[in-house]
């Protein structure tokens, strides 16, 4: 893993079932030597806890849009 922030979604899914994952926003995945965290471009608080069961700012992401889905 890196240590430099990626729009790209690692192979494994951090908190699986967490809804950023299908958010058009789009999250990007922040990689340290040993976790992997969420970041949120448009929510005021940037690292939500996770796993995120409802979120206020939540736009379903657009069908085809080439992005991986919740796994």
């Amino acid at each position: 893993m890196s240590d430099y922030p990626s729009a790209a979604p690692p192979e494994v899914l951090p908190h699986p079932r967490s809804l950023c994952h299908g958010c058009g926003a789009p999250p990007r995945y922040v990689r340290t030597k040993t976790s992997v965290f969420i970041q949120c471009p448009i929510a005021p608080m940037k690292y939500p806890p996770q796993p995120v069961a409802r979120c206020d700012f939540f736009v379903p992401r657009e069908p085809g849009d080439g992005a991986s889905s919740v796994r």
